[in-house]
């Protein structure tokens, strides 16, 4: 298989992972920056984008006034395409452009080739709308990142290492940025969970599990038909909470983040009147053993009807890698209807015999 750069999926990573994963709609970390003391963290992770520039997509002849002005416009929401339409954008530009790019990769590498090199770009509007673009979504990333990122420091970290000037080489980058984010970040994320956990446990009617687990019970429902067994199956609503109060994820639309439910009215338009209103929010069926653990010993501390409100230590949720919206060592919180519970039934003899053939 030829290695070949994908532009359009790389670029798009780069620019996410330059800046950090989304923030859930906080409010923006993202400031102007003190000129006068360097911020070490924004000045890498602009270096780091400006590094991948420079050496994996030098061929790319972006136009960068336009790219570092849509960076910097939509920073701060100012952009004149809005992130939907700058990620529209983007892409619909980037098919042909990488198409091109792919035949440049592989002509440079044909010792053999005499033809005049391929153009990336076909108009010079192709190029300026591609560059602002990409700068928009890179922008667009840097607000809404969970960082506190120094706009001024990004910008001049990845424009003096993309034009090979940094203060900083490439090894000296990486090893900052990796000791950040295995190191210090989740030693921070820690602390504060801590904090966070010791505050909801002094709440009224907050209980406490010897696994660290806290619960609140709003309502029991029917004890006697509680889950028992790690196998069972439930089915419930659910939202989920960071320890700022900001949604993550839920299972009711109209709690959903906004990103997530401008995904479901585009991808999902059926389950929509025409009004734009949901039809239906769908329940959640899952067997208890397939989820956290915070989730598998929560869900047996009420009955089908009930409602409880979980606060889960990040040791029994996403521990300390997280994922990619869930901040290492992240305390989290779900408030959860619990609609029914199916118990776990042992297969008969012959379907054991049949599912072991």
């Amino acid at each position: 298989m030829k290695k070949i750069f994908n532009l359009a999926v790389v670029a798009l990573i780069c620019g996410a992972v330059a800046v950090g994963c989304c923030n859930g709609g906080k409010k923006s970390l993202l400031t102007k920056g003190d000129k006068s003391t360097l911020d070490t963290l924004s000045y890498c992770m602009g270096a780091n984008l400006g590094e991948f520039v420079r050496t994996r997509i030098a061929d790319i002849p972006f136009n960068f006034e336009k790219l570092d002005q849509g960076l910097e416009q939509a920073a701060f929401g100012k952009g004149k395409w809005s992130p939907e339409e700058a990620q529209e954008i983007f892409q619909q530009l980037i098919i042909p452009v990488n198409d091109r790019f792919g035949q440049l990769m592989r002509q440079k590498q044909d010792t053999t080739a005499t033809a005049e090199p391929i153009q990336i770009f076909e108009t010079e509007g192709q190029r300026d709308s591609l560059s602002y673009a990409y700068g928009l979504n890179i922008g667009n990333d840097l607000r809404e990142g969970r960082f506190p990122i120094q706009l001024y420091w990004y910008m001049q970290g990845f424009q003096q290492t993309r034009n090979n000037e940094g203060k900083m080489d490439a090894e000296a980058i990486q090893n900052y940025l990796q000791h950040f984010f295995m190191v210090v970040y989740p030693e921070q994320e820690k602390a504060k969970s801590e904090a966070w956990l010791a505050k909801m446990e002094s709440k009224s009617g907050v209980q406490k599990c010897e696994s660290g687990l806290l619960y609140k019970v709003v309502k029991e429902g029917d004890v006697s038909r509680s889950a028992t067994d790690d196998r069972d199956e439930v089915t419930v609503h659910y939202t989920g909470r960071d320890r700022d109060g900001e949604v993550f994820d839920s299972s009711i639309f109209e709690n959903m983040p906004a990103q997530r439910q401008e995904m479901m009215r585009q991808y999902q338009p059926d389950n929509f009147d025409e009004n734009g209103k949901i039809i239906e929010n769908e329940p959640v069926t899952f067997p208890l053993n397939r989820v956290i653990a915070g989730w598998t010993e929560g869900m047996k501390l009420v009955g089908p009807g009930g409602k409880i409100i979980l606060y889960i230590p990040s040791e029994l949720a996403y521990g300390a890698r997280g994922n990619q919206s869930i901040a290492p060592n992240a305390a989290l919180e779900f408030e959860v209807e619990l609609i029914d519970v199916k118990p776990f039934e042992e297969p008969k003899t012959e379907e054991k015999t049949e599912a072991a053939e």
